[in-house]
């Protein structure tokens, strides 16, 4: 099997914060040259992550490093390094690409129980090397993402590489047994419709809190959560959520980024619930809590980053299985400028897929 691989590609470039546009559109981009221990992916498909949007705003801080953002990418094999078995995942082989790049596995980091997500040697795609919006990409080989025959189309994977891991880890962190009560904060974004749906799937009793009645819709009668609380509309959240449950939450998974919302869920959770902390708020956000509140309930707070390898395959077999479907948007690589003004403008519901080809 032979693939052409041009020298050039079209790719969405990352332009220094500050000015009026995030991004442009080149259609000279190198494409890469595979290192040894590489294979060259030839990316069909990308996810538009809300943390994308943060990278290129420089909400958390610092220069953009890479030029091209992305980390949700699907596509095929067309090129193996000299040092790579072609025969693991020979030519054409459908992959996916993560946040997570290159894990080095000796490390203290990485020696820890799911510690290759925070590796220093692995520089997430996207913030620190080139990302996913783009038609060619290299990729160690070892940490590539192989897409179940069952999953039809490529471009449904995108989203599961880190916003579908990154709900289906925190609840695995959460560590809530099935029937137990868990309140998803954000519940009706990208990220939450694959919460609500992973915790549907494990057995959890959903409380979604978001606005709005698409939403409610949405996550009620399609992905299956048992209630749904809209913050604009009740006065009392907490005791909303305590009427519920008659006890508190037994977990809290915080996917709204908003220093309200988090100081909101302690107040709400019953003895023993877990705060789960994913969506990344502006810097000095301050968790408002007593010690003397964690010690006489037994109430835990942690964080959740995002998934690992095996995490994103467990991820990606819920889908091959039929027990959670990304609802995402798929559009042209050009409409990128107005993908990133409808995040901004808050229009976007569920998941946004760039077509590549």
């Amino acid at each position: 099997m032979s693939i052409n691989i041009p020298s050039v590609q079209r790719a969405i470039v990352a332009l220094p914060s500050g000015r009026d546009q995030l991004v442009k559109i080149v259609n000279d981009y190198p494409v890469p040259e595979v290192k040894p221990n590489q294979v060259l992916i030839r990316l069909t498909s990308s996810g538009v992550c809300h943390s994308d949007l943060s990278t290129l705003q420089g909400i958390w801080g610092g220069a953009i490093v890479a030029k091209v953002v992305g980390h949700e990418g699907s596509g095929y094999i067309v090129q193996h390094g000299s040092q790579v078995d072609a025969t693991q995942y020979p030519l054409g082989t459908r992959v996916g690409v993560p946040l997570v790049s290159n894990p080095c596995r000796s490390c203290y980091a990485c020696g820890l129980p799911d510690g290759e997500v925070y590796c220093p040697n692995s520089p997430f795609h996207g913030v620190v090397i080139d990302g996913t919006w783009k038609q060619y990409i290299a990729v160690n080989v070892s940490y590539v993402i192989p897409i179940p025959d069952e999953i039809k189309n490529s471009q449904t994977v995108g989203p599961l590489l880190c916003g579908g891991v990154t709900a289906y880890k925190a609840l695995l962190t959460a560590n809530k047994k099935s029937g137990q009560w868990v309140v998803i904060t954000g519940a009706g974004g990208g990220l939450g419709t694959l919460a609500v749906q992973y915790a549907v799937a494990l057995g959890l009793r959903v409380i979604a809190i978001d606005t709005g009645t698409v939403k409610k819709t949405l996550i009620t009668e399609r992905l299956g959560a048992e209630q749904f609380i809209d913050y604009m509309e009740t006065e009392d959240v907490v005791g909303a959520v305590k009427r519920i449950t008659g006890r508190g939450a037994d977990a809290a998974i915080m996917l709204a980024p908003s220093e309200a919302s988090y100081n909101q869920a302690i107040h709400y959770l019953g003895l023993q619930g877990m705060l789960v902390c994913v969506g990344l708020p502006k810097r000095g956000t301050v968790l408002q809590v007593e010690p003397a509140t964690l010690i006489h309930t037994g109430i835990r707070v942690v964080g959740s980053l995002v998934g690992t390898r095996t995490d994103i395959i467990e991820a990606l077999d819920f889908v091959a299985r039929g027990k959670v479907t990304p609802a995402m948007e798929v559009r042209p690589m050009d409409d990128i400028r107005e993908i990133l003004e409808d995040m901004v403008a808050g229009k976007i519901s569920g998941r946004v897929v760039i077509n590549l080809e």
